[in-house]
């Protein structure tokens, strides 16, 4: 018997890059449509204490508490969003997105779900990495653009934390009992 017979994940097909690229942008709608709400609400504060006469802001009590709501909220939906599309997708190996297309994050030894610090990882450091100016967005796009030209069509990140996107793999099951089914699955 070879190795490739005891390696779980040599029997799982990669997903391709469109398949990929499908599910970051149900993600990606997902996460800005939560963000959409804290940001009108920042905006329609300020827009409420700009003094045009006096060309500057005056902030009220109802402006500064709008501010304080749509900061808190945004905060709100960074949190959740790491928690969803980094901790949650290493426990469970999928996404909405992921799991609308079938695909599923593996660990790329194991083939099974990578866990949540590996998760959380894999969704920050791309984030972290473009936030900077130059460099930092040409690695962010060549981290998304690897997969095109990659033998097991993996991104930097996932080579850098020992992921694996696969299709046609059941996500693990949640023992959440608490938490809703998706509603877009």
């Amino acid at each position: 018997m070879t190795d490739a017979e005891h390696d779980p994940v040599s029997e799982l097909e990669s997903a391709t890059w469109w398949t990929r690229c499908k599910a970051i942008i149900i993600d990606t709608a997902l996460f800005f449509g939560a963000l959409l709400v804290p940001v009108l609400l920042v905006v329609v504060a300020v827009v409420m204490a700009w003094d045009e006469a006096a060309d500057e802001a005056s902030f009220t009590g109802a402006s500064v508490g709008l501010l304080v709501v749509g900061i808190i909220s945004g905060v709100g939906v960074f949190v959740w969003g790491g928690w969803l599309f980094g901790y949650r997708q290493g426990v469970t190996g999928s996404t909405p997105g992921k799991r609308r297309l079938k695909i599923r994050l593996v660990d790329v030894t194991s083939g099974e779900a990578p866990g949540g610090a590996r998760g959380v990882g894999r969704w920050l450091v791309p984030g972290l990495v473009g936030g900077i100016q130059g460099i930092g967005n040409i690695l962010q796009l060549l981290d998304y653009l690897w997969p095109l030209w990659d033998s097991r069509n993996q991104r930097l990140s996932d080579k850098v934390f020992r992921t694996l996107v696969v299709v046609g793999a059941a996500a693990t099951q949640s023992t959440d009992d608490w938490m809703p089914s998706s509603p877009i699955s």
